[in-house]
Parts: structure tokens; sequence; C-alpha cells
């Protein structure tokens, strides 16, 4: 049944029931994998999943019903299971419904949809890259993973204000862990990428170079460093502590940030964009969970908060307007607040650059066990790390089993600089950016 079939079949329905607001949600999404292991085939899958929810509007509560069943009278039932789950509701949600403006301007995504590719290909990448990361070194051990996969992902979204929106996009991805085993102690390193048909051997090598490199690390000294963190940590971070820019968390206390708006919240050198459109993100989409259309937005330029990100409820809640990043995890999935791409802008200096300005110090390069070590409401963190250090401005040996601790806040108005070369990783159609950057009095636990 297309959507145009569902939407009709449940508009019907709501106007029987006598509804004024309503909208219907529809998202269906194909997932392919084949990875390999210890140099052999290992498994491969596909499958697609989805389904349609239906929120309504009654006697001002929202109530909202989902199914997988794309059958009309597993459609139909989906109206007065609404109804219902509206007199449930306790929560202070006005339901909000978005009437398309004369103005609106849905952007036109900026990269073609890749195709999905067959699972032979996907056998064929994992394989090679086994072949590749085997070929690199002798030291290469047992546990070496690696994986192709793609994802394509339909939404549409049709509200009773006359909003009838769809969009389709997809990614596709290899990836490569390589362990390696000198015989005293494993060490690891990651690649990934999203072309299926080049950089296979570079990523093997990355991710063997990076083992490599890791090896026959040692402890470091208790005290207050200068840090490098690299591009992929900072990711990693800042990605931990994303949620503090929700207007909603913001609103419930739940985040430093409220009320911060349009004060200096990080150092100058610090920009932040939430970049829907961000180039060479497949997963670019033009509408929100609502209807809403995207866009660029700063959250932090030059180490000054801009602006929150907010859904339609919360933006009225809280006598602001809409930024579009209202979405949801699934079809079943109530509305929530989540960003694109958190994309920090980069700065002039090469990695070599940043060590070359810190001296003496510490470079960053693995973050163990994130979330669990990061409280999101207070910014506090204690994560243990490894890396390397680095002397009169060249990177060292590598150095292992310490802890770096401190808050997120403060860390944000430590940045010295901010390095030229991005970093990008993609979840779903979330996404995050980064370089490496240059961060002052970090205490570091280690040997005493």
């Amino acid at each position: 049944m297309s959507f145009e079939e569902i939407k009709r079949v449940l508009f019907d329905a709501a106007k029987k029931a006598g509804l004024a607001d309503y909208d219907v949600y529809y998202r269906m999404s194909t997932e392919l994998s084949a990875d390999a292991l210890n140099h052999e085939p290992n498994a491969s899958s596909f499958g697609t999943a989805g389904g349609v929810s239906f929120r309504c509007a009654v006697d001002g509560k929202i109530g909202a019903a989902s199914t997988e069943m794309i059958e009309r009278a597993e459609l139909e039932a989906l109206v007065p299971r609404a109804m219902a789950n509206a007199a449930l509701v306790d929560a202070d949600e006005e339901p909000i419904f978005y009437q398309p403006q004369s103005g609106d301007a849905y952007r036109k995504v900026t990269v073609d949809k890749p195709a999905l590719p067959t699972a032979g290909e996907l056998r064929r990448v994992a394989n090679e890259l086994q072949d590749h990361i085997y070929a690199a070194s002798e030291l290469v051990a047992d546990g070496t993973e690696t994986a192709a996969g793609a994802t394509e992902v339909t939404v549409c979204l049709a509200n009773a204000k006359g909003l009838s929106l769809s969009h389709s996009a997809a990614m596709r991805y290899a990836y490569a862990e390589a362990v390696i085993n000198d015989g005293n102690e494993p060490s690891y390193g990651t690649a990934v990428t999203r072309e299926l048909d080049k950089d296979i051997p570079e990523v093997a090598q990355k991710a063997v170079s990076e083992a490599l490199a890791r090896l026959g690390g040692t402890p470091v000294k208790t005290g207050k460093y200068k840090v490098v963190l690299s591009a992929k940590q900072v990711r990693a971070l800042f990605s931990a502590f994303s949620g503090i820019f929700s207007g909603k968390k913001a609103m419930l206390g739940l985040s430093l940030l409220k009320g911060k708006e349009n004060t200096e919240i990080a150092s100058p050198a610090l920009t932040i964009y939430d970049d829907p459109f961000y180039p060479g993100n497949t997963m670019q989409i033009p509408f929100d969970a609502e209807g809403v259309p995207t866009y660029k937005k700063a959250l932090v330029e030059n180490g000054v908060l801009k602006t929150l990100l907010y859904d339609l409820t919360t933006a009225k809640k809280t006598g602001n307007t809409s930024t579009g990043n209202a979405g949801r995890g699934s079809y079943a999935d109530p509305v929530s607040i989540r960003s694109y791409c958190h994309a920090i802008a980069p700065g002039s200096a090469t990695l070599e650059g940043l060590f070359a300005e810190m001296g003496e110090g510490l470079y960053i390069t693995e973050l163990k066990g994130l979330h669990a070590g990061c409280d999101a409401v207070t910014g506090d963190f204690s994560i243990e790390s490894a890396g390397f250090a680095v002397k009169n401005g060249k990177l060292a040996d590598p150095v292992k089993a310490f802890t770096v601790a401190g808050n997120f806040f403060e860390l944000l108005k430590s940045i010295e600089a901010v390095g030229s070369e991005v970093e990008t990783g993609i979840c779903g159609f979330s996404m995050t950016a980064a370089p490496a950057m240059l961060v002052k009095d970090i205490s570091v636990a280690g040997e005493s």
C-alpha cells in the first residue's frame, strides 16, 4: 500500500470520527550488512522494517497509536486507539500540528541518493578489507573484524492542515577493526569509510597503522596537562554531551545552558553548527518529524551560544520558534528533539601545528566508556583514556591506562585552538563532524 493510500484510509477514518487536528507519519527502513572475522566470512543480513503512526488532538491532549501492519482494517483501528490513548495522557503537552506557511522553503538535498548494493557486493568488500589488513602486517591477530553495509530510509508525513511531505535517503559504509598482537599485549585500530567502490586499501592500512602505533603504551604521571583530542574523540565527547543543546532539556532543568542564549559559554575558537545539509552527508533531510523546514543554524558562534534546539511544543512553551529539530527514532516513537549534524567549524592549524603549539602534553586517541563516564546534566566526566605523549611539539611514545577528568562546560572555555582537518561519523539521520582541538588544564590521573 502506498503512502497516498495509507493517508487516504486514515484521513477518512479521522473525519468520520469528527477529528479536526491529526497527522500521519510513515517510516520504512531497509538495512543490509555483511561482516568477516579472522580472515573468514562471518555473517550477512537483510531486513526491511517500519510502519505508520497516527496522532490526533482530543480535548486539548494528544493521543497516538502505531502499527507495522499496513492493512486497511489495522489502519482504521489506529484512529479509535489514538483517541483512547489521548484520554490517558497526563503530560502538559499542548497538541500542535504544523500549519504550512506560504513562505516555507523546503531546501533540496545537495547529494544524490546512493543505490543499495547487493549482498554479494557487501561480502566482497568485507572480505577484501580482511585481505588487505592481513597483508599489511604479520602481527595481525584473531579478533580482526570487517564489515560493509547500507541503509535506505523513506519518511512520509501528512496532516489535516494540508501538509504532505516525503523523502528518501540512503547511506553506505565499510568498517575495519584490526587487532595487532606482538606477543606482549594486543592493540587495535579502527577506520570507516562511506565509499564501497574505493578507499578499501586505505581504510585497511589506517586501521593497521593505528593499532601498530598503540603497541607498547606506558602510564603517565598524575597532573594537569595540555591535551590535543583527536578528531574522532572530539566527535565522541561532543556526542556524549549533545543533549545540552536540547531546548526541552533546558526547559526541564536538565541542561546548564538554560537561559544562556546570546551569552559566552565557550572559547572564541569554538563554533558549532547544526546542519541538515552538511556536505557529503547522504542522509540529508529537508523537513523534521513535524513537517517544519530544516535549515543550517549556529548553536555556538565564536564562543557565544546562539540558540538551543526546539520542536513546536517546546518552542511555544519557551517563547521561541521551532528550529526544525523534531525527530522520531522510529515510526512508533514520540516526537523528541534531535540534531542533524553537530559540525564543529575547523580552524587553521594542522594536527602537527596543534602539537607544535602545545609543546608538551598528551594526544588522546581513545576515550573508553564515554556514556558511562559522563554526566550530561552537570557536565562532569571521568574517562579512561589512551594516546601518545607529545614532547618538544612532536608526537612521541604511546601512553595508556590514565583517566582524564573535568567538566565539559569548563572544557568548552579551555579550548585554545581548533584543527583544520575534519572527520565525520554518522548514525541514521544524525551525524557528527569535528576536527582535533587543543585544550588546556585537563586533569589526568595516572602514576603517582
